[in-house]
């Protein structure tokens, strides 16, 4: 028997594979997704992707083929363009970003936007990948 997040999961890589535009919900309303490839350790992201108007909630979930989970990309206020690995350090579980915190739904453990835990069971804080910024893309490095 399968569970919700193992269908959930086994959907969203049906719609990717098969190239359907898709946009994840949650509390936070829709959010844009994009996808990718690792390139010399690099995923490059046009800023159009991130930014208004295109992007209303400015949160941008990147996935690339080669990354165990979905990169959680965000302009924040106070310190930038932040990329975070949404997969919640307690369990393995993916994280669901929120307008202020990224939360797992698995056991609860919070995360604030830089990746850094609020709330347990988490031990330790997401995995952040440095950011640069160009003209018109955003590079993380993986």
């Amino acid at each position: 028997m399968s569970t919700r997040r193992e269908f959930l999961k086994s959907m969203s890589a049906a719609l990717i594979s098969a190239g359907t535009p898709f946009l994840f919900s949650d509390c936070a309303g829709a959010l844009a997704s994009f996808r990718t490839q690792v390139r010399d350790g690099v995923l490059t992201v046009p800023k159009s992707e991130i930014e208004p108007p295109e992007n209303s909630t400015g949160i941008l979930i990147v996935h690339a083929s080669s990354m165990p989970g979905p990169i959680v990309v965000r302009r924040h206020a106070d310190v930038g363009i932040v990329a975070l690995l949404s997969i919640c350090t307690h369990r393995g579980c993916e994280v669901r970003p929120m307008p202020h915190s990224l939360q797992c739904p698995c056991h609860g453990s919070e995360y604030d936007v830089e990746g850094n835990v609020i709330e347990g069971p988490a031990p330790k804080p997401l995995t952040r990948f440095p950011v640069q910024e160009t003209a018109d893309s955003i590079i993380i490095r993986v």
